[in-house]
């Protein structure tokens, strides 16, 4: 059996320690605690160890706890501590002991709920397990110490009453490896911890490689050459200070960037892929008329402000790009354009721009229209109108020799008796027969006189009866007016 002093447990614990202290968080937790072991109900039922419980501990502190951080799921934690057993319980129970100090050291690999997965890694509430290897020593019937080699396993819980300090509670069954004391009995014991937790070390809560205390963005990820930030657009300006942390960009722009080199960064660039003036926002002005070019509606020539950087070469009020006479003033209605006879007809349009007219007339005074409308009818195929009608004829005649300006058109119609094409031959003969009749009664120039026939295809009435009938054998005589 190898003898352990407790000086070579305490190096032993030391240096695993120091050597998990080579790391660039350096996060660490001590605690002081009260320290119970329980050698009685071990061995009993799990009713009869609530019974039976015979905690054997000693005065405040009476246990060292340290912890090592590896990752947020896993921990080292190390405990050394005391208890004082009492001689006659110890015998009672199979070990006759010469001196009631009872010490023991662990390490531990512990396993961490607040690990972001099961409750959030800043939770107050901290539970874990564990399970290590550790040694315990005391004084048996005989003046040196002995050594025991353990197994330990688990389970504890932090109180985080601030970020860095907390309550903590510890429970394990230590089982005993080597040596064996006693052969009906092993020496396996419950042992208890409670008491007060410290973090240490440096915290680097974005572990981001910076400490928190040296950290400018510590809850952020960020890079170590500048002080913990971030730098999404990696133009070398930290977030924090970027005006556009999106995009990369330039120190003296606050990291922003200009892209078309104006000297004025995009984001209070109007025209940011255009080099521009700066009194212009960064836009471009090609007719240098002070209007921005985006502004201007005819950025190639020089214009007014009040007219969108158009001109208005005649100071009338409408633009050149939509005056019709962008030399000579004129009026708004007009598009612009001067009207001398005020007829309401621009003089580029009017054929009378001295004389007022009308809009239909093209600014000339309108000519009075001449109203000339008679119908004469025919018998059921004939070409020769009914006798009652050759008034109406002479009529037209009469007033052809007063008007000599005046030309007709005389239009012959058929019912639709008998065959198309024979219908259309008719109504063409009674349109003949009536400009006959006016050439020979009034003497009327034929060129006067312009013939049109239809057939049957344009009726005045119902073909299907026969007063319908009678009124689409016709022609119609209509004044031309020029």
């Amino acid at each position: 059996m190898k003898k352990l002093t407790l000086l070579s447990i305490i190096v032993l614990l030391m240096a695993t320690f120091s050597l998990s202290a080579q790391n660039t968080d350096h996060k660490w937790a001590v605690g002081l605690n009260w320290n119970w072991v329980d050698f009685n109900t071990v061995h009993r039922s799990v009713p009869d160890q609530f019974k039976y419980t015979n905690w054997q501990g000693y005065k405040f502190p009476s246990a060292i706890t340290a912890g090592r951080f590896i990752n947020p799921s896993f921990s080292v934690l190390g405990e050394f501590g005391v208890s004082k057993l009492e001689l006659t319980t110890m015998e009672n129970l199979g070990q006759k002991l010469s001196d009631s100090k009872f010490w023991t050291a662990d390490v531990n690999l512990a396993y961490k709920f607040a690990n972001g997965y099961i409750l959030k890694e800043t939770s107050w509430f901290d539970p874990y397990v564990y399970l290590g290897i550790g040694a315990s020593s005391i004084k048996d019937d005989g003046s040196s110490k002995n050594t025991y080699f353990k197994q330990v396993t688990g389970i504890g819980f932090n109180f985080w009453v601030s970020e860095k300090v907390g309550l903590n509670f510890q429970g394990a069954y230590d089982f005993i490896m080597t040596p064996k004391l006693n052969d009906n009995k092993r020496n396996d014991y419950m042992h208890y911890t409670a008491g007060i937790k410290f973090r240490i070390g440096n915290i680097d809560t974005d572990k981001d490689g910076v400490p928190d205390k040296t950290d400018l963005c510590p809850t952020v990820p960020g890079k170590i050459e500048l002080a913990g930030c971030p730098d999404k657009d990696n133009d070398g300006i930290a977030d924090k200070d970027d005006a556009c942390p999106d995009v990369a960009g330039k120190p003296e722009f606050k990291g922003c960037p200009d892209t078309d080199g104006d000297g004025i960064p995009d984001k209070d660039d109007r025209c940011p892929t255009q080099a521009g003036k700066k009194e212009l926002q960064g836009c471009p002005d090609k007719d240098n008329d002070g209007i921005a070019d985006i502004d201007d509606a005819c950025p190639d020539v020089a214009g007014k402000a009040e007219f969108k950087g158009c001109p208005d070469t005649d100071g009338d009020g409408i633009i050149d790009s939509e005056d019709r006479c962008p030399t000579q003033a004129g009026k708004k209605e007009l598009k612009g354009c001067p009207d001398r006879d005020n007829d309401g007809v621009a003089d580029i349009d009017d054929k009378c721009p001295d004389v007022p007219g009308t809009i239909a007339n093209f600014g000339c005074p309108e000519v009075p229209k001449f109203e000339l409308f008679k119908v004469v009818y025919f018998a059921s195929n004939k070409s020769v109108a009914i006798t009652k009608y050759t008034k109406d004829l002479d009529e037209v005649a009469a007033i052809l020799k007063d008007h000599m300006d005046v030309s007709i058109s005389v239009e012959g119609y058929a019912d639709s008796q008998g065959p198309d094409a024979y219908n259309m031959k008719l109504s063409e003969k009674r349109a003949d027969y009536v400009i006959n009749y006016l050439v020979k009664k009034g003497k009327i120039e034929k060129t006067r006189l312009v013939k049109a026939f239809f057939g049957e295809s344009k009726p005045a009435a119902d073909n299907n009866t026969a007063e319908g009938r009678a009124q689409n054998r016709r022609v119609e005589i209509k004044a031309i007016n020029k």
